[in-house]
């Protein structure tokens, strides 16, 4: 009779043990799932007030820094990084070489020549 209370122990505590494993996941995503309930309200709210310009998350005042400070400073950097972006599309302008108009050599002396190619049509060839 003992064997055979053991193996019903031991089946009634995993039985038990996966009982309390799934509703601690259960529980766990149940508050996640209103964590992030909350957090989409949050950012929804603070784009909402982005948007309408008129909330109180449209600008945190750091210490020392007025808003026309601030607008400058902000100005300057978008200038600085405009004038940098626009230098790199210009194309570079290249100057002609001072030469009498009888010249038509192309500058420096000639490189190696290629390997000739076939003349013609090519030839086919049978197999014997």
């Amino acid at each position: 009779m003992e064997k055979e209370v053991a193996p019903l122990k031991r089946q009634h505590s995993r039985t038990t043990a996966l009982n309390i494993i799934s509703s601690l996941c259960s529980v766990a995503s149940i508050a996640f799932c209103v964590h992030l309930s909350i957090s989409t309200a949050h950012i929804k709210n603070r784009v909402v007030d982005l948007e309408s310009g008129t909330g109180d998350h449209t600008f945190i005042h750091g210490t020392g820094y007025s808003m026309d400070d601030f607008n400058s400073l902000v100005q300057e950097r978008v200038d600085e990084l405009l004038s940098q972006r626009s230098y790199e599309s210009f194309v570079k302008i290249r100057t002609a070489r001072q030469t009498s108009p009888e010249c038509n050599c192309p500058p420096g002396p000639p490189g190696k020549r290629g390997r000739r190619g076939r003349d013609g049509e090519p030839v086919c060839h049978e197999l014997s």
